[in-house]
């Protein structure tokens, strides 16, 4: 995905994305502006998409399974990562 730096309709879809992405300040007036602006421009459209596509590779939705209950302490987290098998003869 190649952006022109100087991209209007890029810096306004990302801003789009990001906002959307923040519950206390995307409301129903928000969704109804945000709505309008893909609706005139089937480039908007375009743009958003793809600026919603990057947010999601990138990671940044909060996972929807959550092994924690939230504190933050990361031993809510089950250790997933792979460990070395020892090998014969060591």
């Amino acid at each position: 995905m190649k952006q022109d730096k100087d991209d209007p309709v890029w810096d306004a879809a990302w801003q789009w994305v990001q906002r959307e992405h923040d519950a206390d300040s995307f409301d129903e007036s928000a969704r109804a502006e945000m709505t309008a602006w893909l609706l005139a421009q089937p480039a908007h459209r375009r743009a958003y998409d793809r600026a919603a596509q990057l947010w999601l590779l990138a990671g940044f939705v909060p996972p929807t399974n959550d092994f924690g209950d939230g504190d933050g302490d990361s031993d809510d987290v089950p250790d997933t990562a792979p460990h070395p098998t020892p090998r014969a003869g060591n």
